[in-house]
């Protein structure tokens, strides 16, 4: 063949390529190759098949072919980073895309491929600097906008990600991924309403699967659980393997208390995590009967989308004044958070440590936002601001030791941590279990909650405190009872609750309630109706007449304000916990009105916090050790008034209630115990459990 063939050849490969004929256009270039000169064009062309057709490492060969016969060709460099990219490979992608715009510095797609790169390593800066370029180079390329938005949203920059956004869209109005973008900003910046209508117009346009998973997350935080469940199911039905989906699905599904179907994919959802893949939510996962292994092994894998370059280590722990402890959380409102933590931190006060607040979430007005606002030495607001620059407020802030109080619920902000603004950093309260990441030195807990057993399934060291690891506010004052007729009881008959939130009621545990309820004629079980016209008082009502309970036996609370609810308890006579995910604060408020709690613990963190309380405040007895004693001793209970009776005046004694009560002592404990956190790395001594 001759050289003068080569134009014709080149265009016959490029073509069955444009065709998707991969094969074929791999035959031909292998063909050419063997009757005309080398050439890095034919060699070009023929990765770009293998590539196609998934042969990396040919692909790889054939590239560095390519590269030798001319070192200097941009797209050569550009299809040897592609296959990088592929190969996970993105530092050495990197390099290869920075090589080729030093050959050509307004080679767009080199732009926007470094522009990409950069973004998935966490360099939104450098992302946006890419876009900017490029669209200076071809202001008209929809897409480029897009990224662009995508980066400013990164950097927190809402006003201008909304900007570029819409500039794509007025160049592209029909572009799927425009629209997703703009719902992205919107759900990012909390506005949920408005991210609606663009995630729903993406979907239209193109239903594809990650869009259908953010399009349930914000109905899912908008309240309507039916309409994100059937949303997650598209998303699965798209992508079964979007284990992101899979996931918030199975967690739906437990908030409706919609069983049908929920073993097969808790089961899968189990397989994964085993598997190691990633996409499974740390949080919910907790509310799975699994071992704390398993819950390590996914706080491990969900931990490692956060990891970044630590900012510059910090010096020793600062010896010149106070302890600067601070505390980071989305929880500093009307929150449980808040509610637990507000006499805390007003008692540290008392202590040689001064105590700063960033709060991840704006204010809600509240009576306890101002609390918290005023029991903080220092309270930084710092909502909307990127997990960069909140990492530099606490840098700047010479924060000796930094608390996670959010860990990996909703809301929280893990890369701040992982930036290591702080020497010392720690895992606290609202978290129950391992963080599974490198970035936590320590996570503070009681004997109970990791009993000496379980010690391995914890990657941070343990920061024991000598009494039950859960605070509470102690200042709150009960209203007086209601009457039962006004809170829907039955005029006489044993009242069970259980004010957890809906998600932690199992199938399992329900089996339990229905056993005892059907050995006490006229008794009632009280629940929680998170959220009235979701199906969720039907559904279980629907369980209940199954077992062979009449339906109407189960009363169901709206919400209400924390005093009402708090009022509640005193017509209820006693709390039956859920497993394997316990009550928390509804145990500590349960028995800080004096309402006994019956609870089994298991082997989790999660699972043994209402022991804790119980065992700290002295009711040892209602700790039982299986599902049979727990079913016995709720009947007991109720059949034996004046044991109950007992039970209830041993809640109102000052001394016993002093034992979980006592937050001076408990705020002396926690400061002794940041204390020995920082004494340790002032002596040059690297974290251990400290017992």
């Amino acid at each position: 063949m001759n050289a003068a063939l080569l134009p014709a050849t080149l265009d016959a490969i490029a073509t069955l390529i444009e065709r998707g004929d991969f094969a074929g256009a791999e035959r031909r270039a292998q063909a050419a190759l063997q009757t005309l000169p080398p050439h890095a064009e034919i060699w070009r062309l023929l990765a770009i098949a293998q590539i196609r057709r998934g042969q990396l490492d040919a692909a790889a060969r054939s590239l560095q072919q390519a590269h030798r016969l001319d070192p200097n060709s941009v797209e050569v460099l550009c299809n040897l980073a592609a296959v990088e990219i592929h190969r996970g490979n993105a530092n050495g992608a990197t390099g290869l895309l920075e090589r080729a715009l030093q050959l050509a510095p307004n080679h767009v797609g080199a732009l926007n491929n470094l522009g990409r790169l950069r973004h998935q390593l966490g360099d939104y800066a450098g992302s946006a600097q890419c876009f900017e370029r490029s669209l200076r180079l071809d202001p008209q390329n929809a897409q480029t906008w897009f990224d662009l938005a995508n980066a400013s949203a990164s950097l927190h920059q809402w006003s201008a990600a909304e900007s570029h956004a819409r500039q794509g869209l007025n160049l592209a109005p029909r572009s799927a991924d425009g629209w997703y973008v703009l719902g992205y900003l919107y759900e990012r910046q909390g506005r949920l309403d408005e991210a609606l209508q663009p995630y729903r117009t993406s979907m239209e346009l193109q239903p594809r699967p990650h869009t259908a998973h953010n399009l349930a997350l914000v109905l899912e935080q908008r309240g309507d659980w039916r309409a994100a469940a059937r949303v997650l199911e598209q998303a699965l039905q798209l992508e079964p393997n979007l284990h992101e989906a899979l996931g918030q699905l199975v967690f739906a599904k437990r908030k409706l208390c919609e069983w049908d179907g929920l073993p097969a994919l808790s089961a899968r959802m189990l397989a994964a995590v085993d598997a190691g893949i990633e996409g499974i939510t740390a949080f919910s996962f907790l509310a799975e009967e699994a071992s704390p292994a398993q819950q390590l092994h996914c706080a491990r894998t969900f931990a490692r989308q956060f990891a970044r370059e630590p900012m510059p280590a910090l010096p020793a722990v600062g010896l010149d004044g106070p302890l600067r402890v601070g505390f980071v959380s989305s929880g500093f409102n009307e929150h449980a958070t808040g509610l637990l933590m507000v006499e805390l931190i007003e008692r540290l006060r008392a202590a040689s440590l001064t105590t700063v607040a960033f709060a991840t979430t704006p204010g809600d007005r509240s009576a306890l936002r101002d609390r918290l606002t005023q029991a903080f030495d220092e309270f930084h607001e710092v909502a909307l601001q990127s997990p960069e620059a909140i990492a530099q407020r606490i840098r700047d802030a010479r924060i000796d030791v930094l608390i996670d109080v959010d860990g990996y619920c909703m809301n929280s902000l893990p890369r701040i941590f992982a930036l290591r603004p702080a020497p010392i950093q720690v895992n606290y309260l609202a978290y129950p279990g391992s963080l599974g990441a490198p970035w936590y030195d320590y996570l503070i807990a009681d004997h109970v909650v990791i009993p000496a057993a379980q010690r391995a399934y914890y990657d941070e060291k343990i920061a024991w405190l000598p009494r039950c690891y859960q605070p509470t506010d102690t200042t709150r004052v009960v209203p007086p009872a209601p009457s039962r007729e006004a809170l829907g009881l039955p005029p006489t008959g044993f009242v069970y609750c259980c004010f957890n939130a809906n998600w932690k009621i199992t199938p399992q545990s329900f089996a339990l309630w229905m056993r005892i309820l059907d050995a006490v004629p006229g008794s009632v079980l009280w629940l929680l109706d998170e959220q009235p016209g979701s199906g969720v008082a039907g559904r279980l009502r629907d369980a209940a007449r199954l077992a062979g309970v009449d339906p109407q036996r189960l009363v169901f609370a709206p919400k209400t304000n924390h005093a009402d609810y708090l009022a509640r308890y005193q017509c209820a006579d006693l709390f039956l916990d859920t497993n394997p995910y316990n009550a928390h604060t509804t145990a500590s408020d349960a028995l800080y009105v004096g309402c006994p709690v019956l609870t089994r613990p298991g082997d989790t963190f999660a699972s043994r916090v209402a022991a804790s309380l119980n065992l700290q405040i002295g009711l040892d007895e209602l700790v039982v050790g299986d599902d049979e004693a727990f079913v016995a001793l709720a009947i007991e209970l109720a059949r034996q008034p004046a044991r109950l009776d007992a039970l209830r005046a041993r809640l109102r004694d000052p001394a016993t209630r002093a034992r979980l009560f006592d937050m001076p002592a408990y705020a002396h404990d926690f400061a002794a115990l940041l204390m020995r956190m920082a004494q340790l790395a002032r002596n040059g001594e690297a974290p251990r459990d400290l017992p």
